[in-house]
């Protein structure tokens, strides 16, 4: 299936993630907050930023916004994640080494797999990942989570963070790329998610799923918290996917009138492509620890995907 040109050349590639403004506002309210009191705690965290000598880069106001909504509007949790931010580059280099887009395997992983997100959020602001590889035993789980963190990077300066839906469709999933997804890369994916951005889960959908993804729950049992493991669904087929999205936003791959997940993986390497300045910089952004004010102990981050511990991610 090719994208649709139209699709393409119609769309605004200024900001593809689309939010609800009053949505945004209800939020804030629900934490006891104003947009013009998360103003000023920007204000207050890029001055701290200055001071912090380790820090390659003095970070961008919509990203340190969007680390606040992250850390329910802490201060100082914000604070702690945007260090981790930038430090977790150095701690867990697999997952982030050879990951910039235009590099040819994370290319061929967008002619292999979708893993993309739909224009219009959830109920105006819960934004839902959807990812299905296109062909059996294509499946790359290294080179797909790093997709997913330049997809997050993206958000970081157009979308409004809250918390996510996932929706893997397992077909043409084989037992083979199921056994890709080992628990020890599992567990740094999802360590990097609690200590940096703080991943507020909601939902995790599997569709047309194989009598094997209990090898995946199995794995998913061992690394997260029985409150977050309850939020995992498995389907037989793609149906519930039509009680998830309005019918507007729902891909027409799955009998909606959004646009196709072909068209949302075009959009998705264009924006990349718009973002490649920012890509590069990030192949060298590393931290400085002998200019760190405090030691730095990475002992809890590595025990924790070391040993596997269960992961709280609200």
């Amino acid at each position: 299936m090719n994208p649709s040109v139209d699709f393409i050349q119609n769309k605004n590639l200024l900001n593809i993630y689309i939010v609800d403004e009053d949505k945004v506002r209800k939020f804030y309210e629900s934490f006891e907050t104003t947009v013009q009191r998360v103003d000023k705690d920007v204000e207050i965290i890029r001055e701290w930023l200055k001071i912090r000598p380790h820090l390659p880069e003095l970070m961008d106001d919509v990203k340190i916004k969007n680390f606040l909504n992250l850390s329910k509007f802490s201060i100082e949790k914000t604070k702690k994640k945007i260090d981790m931010y930038y430090t977790i580059r150095s701690v867990i280099p697999d997952l982030f080494e050879k990951s910039n887009p235009k590099l040819t395997h994370m290319q061929r992983l967008l002619d292999m797999t979708y893993c993309c997100t739909p224009l219009q959020a959830m109920n105006g602001i819960h934004r839902v990942y959807i990812l299905k590889v296109k062909a059996p035993n294509t499946f790359n789980a290294r080179d797909l989570l790093m997709h997913f963190f330049n997809i997050f990077e993206l958000r970081l300066y157009e979308d409004f963070i809250t918390d996510d839906i996932f929706i893997f469709d397992m077909d043409n999933f084989t037992f083979n790329d199921m056994n890709k997804l080992t628990p020890s890369l599992m567990a740094k994916a999802i360590a990097v998610y609690k200590k940096v951005y703080s991943l507020r889960l909601k939902n995790i959908y599997y569709l047309n799923s194989p009598s094997y993804v209990s090898i995946l729950l199995s794995i998913m049992k061992s690394v997260v918290k029985e409150k977050i493991f309850d939020r995992i669904q498995v389907h037989q087929d793609a149906e519930v996917i039509k009680q998830i999205l309005t019918k507007d936003t729902l891909p027409k791959d799955y009998g909606g009138e959004g646009a196709s997940l072909e068209d949302l993986n075009e959009l998705t390497r264009r924006k990349l492509a718009q973002y490649q300045e920012r890509f590069d910089r990030l192949d060298a952004l590393r931290v400085n620890e002998n200019l760190r004010p405090e030691e730095f102990d990475n002992d809890e981050i590595l025990g924790f995907y070391g040993n596997f511990k269960k992961l709280d991610v609200d």
